[in-house]
């Protein structure tokens, strides 16, 4: 899937009525993370995830919501029907740089600021939110893997829930976040996946947990064979109930919270993590959150 210019997109940022455009091309600047001092360095800094006390207010809210459409450059869908808006998102933090510093200490330091808004209509599959490898490889056409210039890593994510509909307050989308950390490139987790199994990403899928190296929330290496264990099924029968058990095989729920608008969530762009649609009877048909990813230097 490309991506498609918006067009004729006017958000009045500032007082001469212009919207800031943003380098948003940190590949180029970012070593490979199979090197063993990027891992060492993203393993690191590894820590909990956390629901911030920090919150979003509704005219914030608005104006995030508005700076989608009229701020950022790209839009593209998936086959799920989800919508992603990218592009320019350093416009966002630094309309309340002092609100997202406050959530995430460090975050200032970050070169690039990236992510992008998503409007769904349905639960996110298990993932991590690292970047993709193929845009790496490919940016070593641009800056050399032995550059200088390339000494960041992705470090933290934070996700600012927007709103959900329907809007009622019986109504609950649930995200959860696992211990298991994987200190890799972007990928879709599907343990066990028939091979005629067809998903809505763009992300490589890996089906056997038992080959990859997984770190706990201190950043500490855990045991292979432990991936493979049994998923807890008090708690799959109650969040995760939609996806087939044997996908959660080996993970352990660190954080499981409720995707309220306004609460921002902050975890490791490394985290293993999903979603749901709500309690089995009682679930919502679509909403909108707004992704940021950070970095950090080696």
């Amino acid at each position: 899937m490309t991506f498609t210019k918006i067009v004729n997109s006017q958000y009045h940022t500032d007082e001469t009525n212009t919207v800031k455009q943003y380098d948003q091309h940190y590949e180029p600047y970012m070593v490979d993370l199979h090197d063993r001092k990027a891992i060492e360095a993203i393993r690191k800094n590894i820590s909990p995830a956390i629901v911030s006390d920090v919150t979003f207010d509704k005219d914030e809210l608005t104006w995030i919501y508005g700076f989608a459409f009229s701020g950022c450059s790209y839009v593209r869908h998936n086959d799920n029907g989800t919508v992603f808006v990218s592009g320019n998102l350093r416009g966002v933090f630094e309309k309340f740089q002092e609100k997202i510093t406050a959530i995430l200490p460090g975050s200032e330091n970050s070169p690039f600021i990236t992510g992008n808004y998503f409007i769904t209509p349905d639960q996110y599959g298990l993932h991590n939110d690292s970047t993709r490898q193929a845009d790496w490889v490919t940016s070593v056409d641009k800056i050399s893997v032995d550059d200088p210039r390339r000494k960041y890593v992705p470090w933290k994510n934070i996700i600012i829930p927007l709103w959900i509909c329907p809007g009622k307050e019986d109504i609950e989308s649930h995200a959860v976040f696992f211990k298991q950390r994987h200190i890799d490139y972007a990928h879709v987790y599907n343990h066990g996946k028939p091979k005629n199994q067809s998903i809505a990403t763009t992300y490589p899928i890996i089906d056997n947990y038992g080959d990859i190296l997984l770190h706990d929330e201190q950043g500490d290496p855990i045991s292979k064979d432990k991936n493979l264990e049994p998923y807890d099924k008090e708690h799959y029968d109650k969040y995760l109930y939609y996806t087939p058990y044997r996908r959660l095989t080996g993970l352990t729920p660190e954080l499981t919270c409720v995707w309220e608008p306004g609460h921002p969530i902050v975890f490791d762009a490394m985290q293993l993590h999903a979603t749901n649609k709500g309690f089995k009877d009682n679930q919502w048909t679509v909403k909108m959150g707004l992704l940021l990813s950070f970095f950090k230097e080696i």
